[in-house]
């Protein structure tokens, strides 16, 4: 029976999720100064509620974090996060089409990536499960193993096996020649 190998997402994952919300948080934090500017009581209301959201997402974030499992086992990949909404997806290698790694700017800078495997039945178009902010060096350890166990060859493997068949063919050749020189 081969080993599992279970691995988790990178603890960079708190930052990037709060580089993501710092997206939506300035500009509500700069809406929130403006009316706070024009009327006291809302620009507090406002404020309140900003700050509400800033301590749901630093008691979410570490909690989503420490939800996640990632699993390569012996005939699936799986899956399993979430703190409210439990996500857990299997999906077997007689299935996988594809298998990508997929970074981002903020991914690229925190060296992290995220790894989509598809299968026909959700097309190319997204992927049926994904081992997301993974450290990226992993990712692409990871991304190799699955497409081992799926018979995916990289471009590297192929061209030695390709190699390989050429010598035999060069040999089976040179017999069939020997043979066609006696005859």
């Amino acid at each position: 029976m081969a080993e599992t190998k279970e691995f988790k997402s990178s603890p960079k994952i708190t930052v990037i999720y709060w580089l993501y919300s710092l997206g939506y948080f300035a500009p509500m934090i700069a809406v929130s100064a403006i009316i706070g500017y024009i009327n006291i009581y809302a620009g507090i209301l406002l404020a309140i509620g900003l700050v509400a959201a800033l301590v749901v997402l630093a008691i979410w974030i570490p909690k989503f974090h420490r939800s996640i499992v990632f699993k390569l086992e012996e005939d699936h990949a799986y899956a399993k996060y979430g703190v409210w909404w439990v996500k857990e997806k299997r999906v077997p290698y007689s299935l996988v089409s594809e298998v990508r790694v997929r970074q981002g700017p903020l991914q690229r800078s925190l060296k992290l990536a995220n790894v989509d495997i598809y299968t026909p039945a959700q097309g190319t178009l997204r992927p049926e499960l994904t081992f997301f902010q993974i450290d990226a060096n992993l990712a692409s350890e990871i991304a190799s193993n699955v497409r081992r166990k799926v018979g995916i060859l990289s471009s590297k493997e192929r061209r030695v096996i390709e190699e390989e068949i050429l010598k035999e063919l060069k040999k089976i050749r040179s017999i069939l020649e020997e043979l066609r020189e006696k005859a």
